[in-house]
């Protein structure tokens, strides 16, 4: 019997499209359900040593336990699945630290022009609940310097630009790669924040992901990304510990 080629091109779109975006998914989902577990099984741990979880260092090691359950889901997806070559990873170079320190400069300057851009027209980004939470208690901004640099920035980008954006590669290329991977990235971001300014910042995190997903594609080592990442972050709190200490 004779196949029509035509079917059968279709055919095998509908699952290239289905492996991808079902693939991108479920290790998005599973990596921060197995997150949600690392945080349930750490907060007995945090208060055994006398730490209170709604303190401001409670919040930070919990939120360190959270990000290494991240990671720990996307390595065993990985590993389990057998895909462990998604992932281009290696020891950094001196060109690498070059990238990293461009890269740094690049995406806070793209930040800060899309911020001041919004303000001269008039719009407004919605507000952080992380950054909330340290108004009280500034202290915490700085104890979460160490856990976005290590954890943070490298667990993120494992997910998103590593598993995520190498599974949209695998079917499409880089450049639907980047914009895919870095569409979940920013809806994932959903509820960080608060107030009606959400689409907006959501649009601002899609642009800052898909520069780390360039970042990333060019230099082919997810070690620059993460540090990148992780440093932006920082920037971040160590920015918001001077404005809610009084120090700027």
């Amino acid at each position: 019997m004779a196949t029509d080629p035509q079917s059968s091109s279709s055919s095998s779109d509908v699952r290239t499209h289905l492996r991808a975006f079902g693939g991108a998914v479920f290790v998005v989902a599973l990596a921060f359900l197995v997150a949600a577990i690392f945080v349930a099984l750490g907060r007995p741990v945090i208060e055994a040593f006398g730490v209170a979880p709604d303190s401001a260092l409670g919040r930070a090691l919990t939120s360190a336990a959270q990000f290494v359950g991240l990671g720990v889901g996307a390595v065993g997806y990985l590993v389990v699945t057998d895909q462990r070559e998604l992932v281009s990873v290696r020891a950094p170079t001196a060109r690498d630290a070059a990238w990293v320190v461009g890269g740094l400069l690049g995406l806070v300057g793209l930040y800060l022009a899309t911020v001041l851009g919004m303000e001269a027209l008039g719009i407004e980004g919605a507000d952080s609940n992380l950054i909330a939470q340290g108004q009280d208690e500034p202290l915490y901004y700085l104890y979460l310097v160490p856990v976005t640099v290590l954890l943070v920035g490298p667990a993120e980008e494992l997910v998103f630009r590593g598993v995520a954006q190498g599974t949209f590669r695998r079917a499409y290329g880089p450049a639907v790669a980047i914009a895919a991977a870095s569409a979940i990235f920013a809806v994932i971001h959903w509820s960080s924040y608060s107030g009606s300014g959400r689409f907006v910042t959501l649009g601002v995190i899609l642009l800052l992901g898909a520069t780390l997903g360039a970042l990333y594609e060019k230099t082919e080592n997810l070690v620059v990304p993460a540090a990148v990442h992780g440093l932006f972050n920082t920037t971040q709190f160590v920015y918001a510990y001077v404005a809610a200490t009084g120090l700027l």
